[in-house]
């Protein structure tokens, strides 16, 4: 795919043409934005246990199928290689394999992400990708909602990356004179090398607050190579790799469900929930392990045998 470092789309006419929409129902679905998507709260577990409600914003099929297109459009911007989240080609294991088996390690979360992407800035991100101002508009209504960049919405993460590109030259220009490295993945910032991070916290702070972002400090973490070292769930204190919990539960569920049987295993240890999903559900760890490194192949095989 051939990338461009900016857009470059003059009118609603060719802004159609491009996203393969007609130019009347492109417009007539922008007039009607507030009444193609829903919203719902939705509950999300912490890591210390505790619930947060979010609130999630869905389109409707028609919204979905103008945000396909434009994902599709914003493929060809040439992303930095430190904007992880939600690029074509890049995964949880791209972004960790930036920043194993480094000294020190720190990961920042900002704060409210999407909520605090004002629409006026996505508008000023199109308009510096060199759109006209009625397409901009147009974008911006498309990839808004309730006045700013919704969670849940399919463009959000690439358009979060776009928004991103001021604070990500900012912390190149800062952490790359001492050999240290940073990626996003969407809200989540690692940063790591062999020079001590922490003496950098205040400023890159104070970077984020320019822009808009407010760091959370409570998810603030400093760790050094005599520790676990984490990046977007994955330990990577050499290659990335899943937790050590995950995979020796994995392992475990694995040889008693070929030893004794699954439906042995799940009457014998409490389990409530039924065969059928119970062996879905594995089948997605071990999937997942698998993604993150090949030599989970074994897994796959020993399952392969528990369910033929």
């Amino acid at each position: 795919m051939k990338k461009r470092q900016l857009l470059n789309i003059n009118t609603l006419n060719e802004l159609a043409l491009q996203l393969e929409i007609p130019y009347d129902f492109l417009i007539k679905m922008a007039d009607r934005m507030d009444n193609n998507y829903y919203t719902f709260d939705k509950k999300l577990i912490k890591k210390n246990g505790k619930i947060k409600i979010r609130k999630f914003f869905e389109g409707n099929n028609n919204l979905k199928i103008i945000h396909r297109k434009i994902n599709q459009l914003l493929d060809h911007i040439n992303y930095p290689d430190s904007i992880q989240g939600g690029i074509v080609g890049k995964s949880i294991v791209t972004n960790a394999s930036i920043h194993a088996s480094r000294k020190y390690v720190a990961n920042f979360d900002i704060s409210n992400f999407f909520p605090s992407i004002d629409y006026r800035v996505v508008y000023r991100v199109y308009r510096f990708l060199k759109c006209s101002p009625d397409v901009a508009r147009i974008l911006t209504k498309f990839t808004t909602a309730d006045a700013h960049l919704p969670q849940g919405f399919g463009t959000s993460p690439k358009v979060s990356g776009l928004v991103l590109f001021e604070v990500d030259m900012r912390l190149n220009k800062l952490l790359s004179r001492y050999g240290l490295k940073h990626s996003f993945w969407i809200d989540d910032l690692t940063i790591s090398g062999d020079h001590s991070i922490k003496k950098f916290k205040n400023i890159i702070c104070k970077i984020f607050q320019q822009s808009g972002f407010k760091l959370n400090h409570d998810k603030t973490e400093f760790t050094n190579s005599k520790q676990k070292q984490v990046c977007t769930g994955l330990t990577i204190n050499y290659q990335p790799n899943a937790d050590k919990a995950i995979r020796d539960k994995v392992r475990k569920e694995l040889f008693l469900c070929k030893k004794f049987g699954v439906e042995n295993f799940l009457n014998e240890h409490g389990y409530s929930i039924d065969k059928d999903k119970y062996l879905r559900s594995m089948a997605g760890k071990i999937s997942f392990l698998y993604s993150i490194n090949p030599k989970y192949l074994t897994y796959k095989k020993t399952f392969q045998e528990i369910t033929t």
